[in-house]
């Protein structure tokens, strides 16, 4: 099931738009905003997992509030609703799914929600776990296997995953959020570019003034990961 984020301080389009959306027998919440303010403190509080934001808002406008939205929610689906033609190229700063002009083409907003739920189910599908501690990863000519306790940690290096098994290396392009949440419990989401294996650390030392660097058992020395300060008060607790 999805949720959906209208924020627009237009009330009409609000209404509409809430109308049409609901028709979508996927759709779960629909959450509402009148500015961009709103719309961040809607998606530190809740799972949405797309937005159809106004770009020329009070306090604070949709670029804005899109860029911070997708600092707290990577996975985040953002369509660009706006009367002003002018703002198209900076929407796509943000990588927004899509732009529509108003007044609004809703058979556009309809075939939007359809392709972001069937690709989204997709990828879920691609990259699922199928027991407890086992893990697929998929590749051009199949399917990785993985044991979930042989992991050390998993790593964000460009726009792809590196999962750190041992001193071996696998790819997916799913992202950090969609994988953690297919992992266990063992597992910590230590910075923002790192997952680690709580229970594969051999050691963690400083690194520099923010973070500790962490070395893991039975690997090279060089295959490690990274943990905040905040996080690492988390595991002296």
């Amino acid at each position: 099931m999805f949720n959906v984020l209208i924020c627009d301080d237009d009330i009409y389009t609000v209404r509409v738009l809430k109308k049409v959306i609901e028709e979508n027998e996927e759709i779960n919440e629909i959450f509402l905003a009148s500015n961009g303010e709103e719309a961040v403190e809607l998606v530190k509080n809740n799972d949405i997992h797309l937005a159809f934001m106004d770009v020329d808002m009070p306090i604070m406008d949709g670029l804005e509030a899109s860029k911070i939205m997708l600092s707290i929610n990577e996975d985040l689906k953002i369509v660009f609703i706006t009367a002003y033609r002018d703002y198209a190229c900076d929407s796509y700063e943000v990588k927004a799914v899509d732009y529509i002009l108003k007044p609004i083409d809703f058979s556009r907003v309809k075939s939007n929600m359809e392709r972001i739920i069937a690709l989204t189910t997709e990828a879920k599908q691609e990259n699922t776990l199928i027991s407890n501690d086992l893990l697929i990863i998929k590749e051009k000519q199949g399917y990785n296997l993985i044991n979930m306790s042989e992991i050390n940690y998993i790593e964000k290096e460009h726009n792809q995953l590196v999962v750190n098994v041992m001193d071996k290396k696998y790819y997916t392009n799913v992202t950090l959020s969609e994988m953690e949440k297919k992992l266990t419990s063992n597992f910590l989401r230590t910075h923002k570019s790192y997952i680690v294996n709580l229970k594969n650390i051999q050691r963690i030392e400083p690194y520099g003034d923010t973070s500790f660097i962490i070395y893991f058992k039975n690997t090279h020395e060089l295959s490690n990961a990274l943990i905040t300060k905040e996080k690492m008060k988390l595991l002296q607790l």
